[in-house]
């Protein structure tokens, strides 16, 4: 019951986390769009791209390894920590050395400085990177949780501060830093003294480490850099005005899918993990999630595709409508994403969770080779490259999950079916109001605030037309759930 109790506390903070970053996340996107020009918006979406791939190795590296061991010293612990911060500060002369390139490559005089600035996030990120792997084997989600928010909240106040003084993208840069500083000397103080890292080194420890480590991280940095590789690559061949406009619709994009993929995510791997050994039973809650999963994405997103000029209008104002179009496309994706979404899980239940990285090495290597062939390149064509990515790796997992969980295409994809015809229903309905509402020369907030409640009416009504059956069974799924949980 203890167990059960600490479970649930850290699901709880983790979730507290997750919501509360966001929110911050996505208000400080609004104003700072509101305040900077696409150019700054674009620049800065490239360091920061560039900065998180070098924190990525830096924070992440010992990070699984220390969680996942079942004895782990204190010299470990030590050893990660001297390593880390030896990597960190390499980063950073990286950064500061590579300036002069980069502002080349961004043909932008001064993005140098801003690139050798914002590395300082890299030393303060490191400095409690083995705490955090701590707190984690630990399950102290708690302090995470409340380091996590204090640093962005702190980083949005001043960064805000200082665009409004006029300070432009250094005020993103500063508030970068302290999103990083301010969380990590909160939980430097915070932790018991015992377990703050000294700069000790052991070649045992280090070697003991090192192997799942790298693993690890390599796994890891082949999900994280696909998106980061991308927003690198455009900036370089479109300019950093471009690259804000497609960075603003990534980020838009991006926050209702880490809302709604967080939800899934953590309920679908512990879900058919405890089903693995039925595996009939186990294909057909795979089936019923992937209907759920489906039945949400395709009406957020679809929604969202359809709604994108007011979203952009009331959000971002009017200098930014030239983001709409793009935001339509990438929501687009989640006909493919939403029935994805479940795959992943599905692999790591029955013991292959390294297939997933195939399809994401064939992205990568299709991302990189795309945009390396574009000549002259548009916003138009990076943006297919980007497509083309996404749809090049659906039939890939398709087979995957085909070959190792025994779940034929055509019952992978039968759950998507219905879900998409009610989500056609909802654009129908968004499609005929609105020149009805032009004509009645409504504001934007109102058009949209109207426009959303009709899709969603639209949406329900189309649900409960077409797919009644899968509401009974989500009620039935939530039920069942909540009663495994009691006991």
């Amino acid at each position: 019951m203890s167990d059960r109790a600490t479970a649930r506390r850290s699901l709880a903070w983790s979730a507290v986390e997750n919501i509360g970053l966001m929110l911050i996340s996505f208000g400080t996107l609004i104003l700072y769009s509101r305040l900077l020009t696409a150019s700054e918006f674009g620049l800065f979406s490239i360091v920061l791209a560039i900065v998180e791939m070098v924190d990525m190795i830096v924070r992440m590296l010992f990070h699984d390894a220390l969680v996942q061991r079942d004895k782990a010293s204190r010299l470990h612990f030590d050893t990660a920590f001297t390593v880390t911060m030896g990597l960190s500060l390499a980063g950073l002369a990286g950064c500061a050395a590579l300036a002069p390139q980069f502002e080349q490559m961004v043909h932008v005089a001064g993005a140098g400085w801003v690139l050798a600035a914002t590395a300082l996030a890299l030393p303060c990120g490191a400095l409690t990177a083995t705490v955090v792997a701590q707190q984690r084997r630990d399950l102290s989600f708690r302090a995470l949780a409340l380091r996590s928010l204090a640093g962005r909240l702190a980083g949005a106040v001043v960064g805000l501060g200082l665009v409004l003084a006029g300070a432009g993208i250094w005020g993103m840069v500063a508030q970068q830093i302290l999103i990083v500083g301010v969380g990590s000397a909160m939980l430097w103080w915070g932790c018991q003294p015992e377990l703050r890292p000294r700069l000790r080194f052991g070649r045992q420890e280090l070697r003991e480490l090192s192997g799942f480590g790298l693993s690890s991280i390599a796994t890891q940095l082949l999900t994280f850099s696909v998106k980061r590789v991308f927003t690198i690559m455009a900036g370089a061949l479109l300019g950093v005005q471009a690259a804000g406009v497609l960075n603003l619709a990534m980020r838009t994009v991006d926050t209702l899918y880490s809302v709604a993929a967080t939800g899934v995510s953590q309920v679908a791997m512990p879900l058919l993990s405890s089903l693995r050994t039925d595996r009939s039973r186990m294909q057909r809650v795979y089936a019923l999630a992937t209907s759920l999963t489906c039945a949400l994405f395709y009406g957020l997103f679809f929604g969202l595709a359809a709604l994108a000029p007011e979203v952009v209008r009331v959000m971002f104002g009017a200098k930014w409508q030239e983001a709409a179009p793009v935001i339509a496309i990438l929501a687009c994706l989640a006909l493919l994403q939403a029935p994805r979404l479940m795959m992943t899980p599905l692999l790591t239940a029955i013991g292959r969770p390294a297939d997933a990285m195939i399809a994401r090495a064939a992205e990568l290597a299709l991302l990189l080779l795309g945009l390396a062939l574009l000549r002259d390149a548009t916003l138009a064509w990076v943006l297919a490259v980007w497509v083309a990515r996404e749809v090049a790796g659906f039939p890939i997992m398709l087979w995957l999950v085909r070959r190792s969980a025994h779940i034929s295409v055509v019952d992978q994809l039968r759950g998507c079916v219905r879900p998409l015809l009610v989500s056609i229903a909802c654009v129908l309905a968004i499609l005929a109001l609105r020149p009805l509402l032009d004509g009645q020369q409504w504001q934007p907030v109102f058009q949209l605030a109207a426009l959303s409640m009709a899709g969603a009416a639209a949406f329900i009504a189309a649900l409960l037309l077409i797919d009644r059956p899968l509401l009974r069974e989500a009620i039935a799924l939530a039920r069942a759930k909540k009663q495994g949980a009691a006991s």
